[in-house]
């Protein structure tokens, strides 16, 4: 019996997410508003695959090795315009921009149109889980699936339940993250939940460092890799994050703590006005 997974959003990380729950055998209904829009990303998908396919550390290597079983992957992702197609899901993630009212909209519609033992997930970075369960009749069957950037690369998976999430939907959460060949921490409702509560943080030193003029944004980046073993310096991770993204999450948590050092620093939100979000446009604090 086939398992049928939804993801909302087909961006960098919906589709990646989607990518995943294909590579573990579900059949995955992915749901954009475009969907001419969206065969262009399930080619860059195609491409995620082939790389993965040269990675040893990787759980699916073997089912990467061939032409045949990337293409069987791939065809288990189905393209969708309408949230109505997920009615047989088992499982939804969703993964829409950070906005409330849109997070809302979706899962009060999602809780008219999921079956009732389906789990609604949602892979916000900021927000709260009780926020965005409040918009449901069904809260113990929601809960925060936080993936990473890029999900196919990065191994770990926040799940965070909400005030009234059961037992039995983080363990199911849980288990598919797993099955994703994810490792995933239990992480209490809290700001910014724990990766990005100690990241933000960081990024924020780092910036107020170069607003100083103790250094340049390359030798910061270069400091804390050659100087604290980080793959990426601070304003490099800032470009992969997206600085809109940086800038919504330091909001978020500085709303909820009042604490001075999460206030989004100047740099970053002069960037956002002058459009210059980081990779996703290719100049940030960097070109690319």
């Amino acid at each position: 019996m086939s398992r049928n997974l939804g993801v909302i959003g087909f961006g960098l990380m919906g589709s990646e997410i989607a990518l995943l729950g294909a590579m573990a055998g579900w059949e995955v209904h992915a749901v954009a508003r475009n969907v001419e829009k969206m065969e262009p990303v399930v080619a860059r998908l195609g491409k995620v695959l082939r790389m993965l396919s040269r990675d040893e550390k990787h759980f699916a290597r073997e089912q990467l090795a061939t032409d045949e079983g990337r293409q069987a992957i791939i065809e288990r992702i189905h393209l969708h315009t309408e949230l109505s197609s997920l009615s047989g899901c088992d499982y939804v993630i969703e993964s829409a921009p950070e906005v409330l009212e849109l997070k809302h909209a979706i899962f009060s519609e999602l809780a008219g149109i999921c079956r009732e033992d389906c789990i609604l997930a949602t892979n916000t970075s900021s927000f709260g889980i009780t926020q965005i369960a409040a918009a449901t009749n069904c809260q113990e069957r929601v809960i925060g699936m936080h993936f990473f950037n890029p999900p196919t690369a990065m191994a770990l998976v926040e799940v965070i339940p909400g005030l009234n999430s059961s037992e039995d939907t983080t363990s199911r959460t849980e288990e598919l993250a797993q099955q994703m060949g994810k490792t995933s921490i239990r992480v209490q409702e809290t700001p910014g939940f724990v990766v990005n509560r100690i990241l933000t943080a960081m990024m924020n030193e780092a910036m107020n460092l170069y607003e100083e003029g103790a250094a340049s944004i390359e030798d910061i980046d270069t400091a804390m890799k050659l100087g604290a073993g980080f793959p990426l310096g601070p304003f490099r991770l800032a470009d992969l994050v997206g600085l809109d993204t940086y800038e919504h999450t330091c909001d978020s948590i500085y709303r909820e703590t009042g604490r001075q050092h999460f206030k989004t620093p100047r740099t970053v939100k002069q960037y956002v006005k002058g459009g210059r979000l980081g990779r996703k446009n290719r100049h940030g604090f960097h070109k690319y």
